[in-house]
């Protein structure tokens, strides 16, 4: 069996993760390893309707990155939920281009697995929302779960 001390599940904020939330927590059960949640903020890549930004907003960037950190807690209760240790987890925003501020993540924190959902879109919206994905698996040097999801 593979040992993995360490996933990073990279996370997006979208409300269909449950099942990469769930085979996360089963991996990370079955290995004893920790998880680090880890939310990337890209204010480059924002899209103008931005469902976490309010017309009125004085600091986008104060609001995105609260709004990360929303993500990875409720990320966090749901492997808690799921019965993954308190101990095990640890929760990072960051900032950046996803794929970047991942691999850069993955090498300085020594992880083992990544997991990351995928969204089941068609045409022209797969072929960009598939590119974070697609730009993890080709930049690190550790094993890439990518799995979609709901």
């Amino acid at each position: 069996m593979m040992e993995y001390k360490r996933i990073l599940l990279g996370m997006d904020g979208s409300e269909l993760m449950d099942p990469v939330y769930k085979h996360c927590a089963y991996l990370a059960r079955l290995t004893n390893a920790t998880v680090d949640i880890v939310q990337v903020v890209d204010m480059d890549g924002l899209p103008i309707e931005y469902p976490v930004v309010q017309p009125d907003t004085e600091n986008v960037y104060d609001d995105l990155l609260t709004a990360g950190e929303r993500i990875v807690e409720r990320t966090r209760q749901a492997l808690l939920s799921r019965n993954v240790g308190e101990g095990a987890l640890t929760v990072a925003v960051l900032e950046g281009h996803p794929w970047d501020a991942i691999r850069a993540y993955v090498k300085d924190h020594a992880i083992d697995l990544v997991v990351i959902g995928t969204h089941r879109q068609r045409g022209v919206h797969r072929l960009h929302l598939g590119s974070v994905a697609d730009r993890v698996v080709r930049g690190t040097q550790v094993p890439v779960l990518v799995m979609r999801s709901a």
